[in-house]
């Protein structure tokens, strides 16, 4: 009967959570995303810009119309001078409302988000582990969720993002951080209370805590 020595190193399993190939091709896959991200986003700037100039210039004609008709006033019947300014009015007000919801619309940036992705990456750390993150406002608010085996590397963290050029002028959310099992501890930079945010507003980041709050009452009703 032939004996096998398990301790030896070659028969020992490998314990290896990743190998440096399976993170090669994580980065490489990560980094085609990140294209497609961002040449979808400027797509979709560019017409939104197409669509706001349009308006304008319709708003523009709009203006000129109604001043035409004030001008011409004294000498056209007033009832239906008055109908006619009524109904222009009515429609430079939409068309106002219109121009106002896409002008407040956040484009986002013309460049993407490719390099916040790398300084994300970039600067990360060994002993923290980001679950979601999202950029708003084109990349000047931030929000991220993870966990970290200590709470001082998340402050850290931020200091090193804030180095970036891309960061350096970005607002983050508010900081939690808060004891997990095993010996971690679960951090999120997101607004004060995301319960209070409207459902369509609701960021990645906002949508994870609010998921894992839902499970932590579930575990305690269950326990109990």
């Amino acid at each position: 009967m032939q004996q096998i020595n398990l301790y030896l190193p070659e028969f020992q399993p490998n314990r290896e959570p990743m190998r440096s190939i399976h993170m090669l091709w994580g980065l490489v896959m990560f980094v085609v995303l990140l294209v497609l991200f961002s040449l979808f986003t400027v797509n979709t700037n560019s017409e939104r810009a197409r669509a706001l100039e349009n308006n304008r210039q319709q708003l523009e004609q709009r203006k000129q119309q109604l001043l035409q008709l004030e001008q011409q006033r004294p000498s056209q019947n007033l009832a239906e001078l008055d109908a006619e300014i009524l109904r222009l009015q009515e429609e430079l007000q939409r068309r106002e409302q219109i121009l106002g919801i896409i002008a407040n619309k956040k484009l986002g940036n013309n460049t993407g988000y490719s390099g916040h992705l790398y300084a994300l990456g970039n600067q990360s750390l060994d002993t923290i582990s980001l679950q979601a993150f999202s950029l708003q406002q084109g990349g000047s608010y931030v929000e991220f969720a993870g966990q970290t085996h200590a709470a001082d590397q998340v402050p850290l963290y931020i200091q090193r993002l804030r180095t970036q050029a891309v960061f350096a002028e970005s607002a983050f959310g508010v900081l939690q951080i808060k004891p997990a099992p095993g010996g971690v501890f679960d951090f999120s930079l997101a607004k004060d209370d995301p319960r209070n945010s409207a459902v369509a507003e609701k960021t990645a980041v906002q949508m994870l805590l609010e998921v894992n709050e839902k499970a932590a009452v579930s575990a305690a009703r269950g326990q109990n």
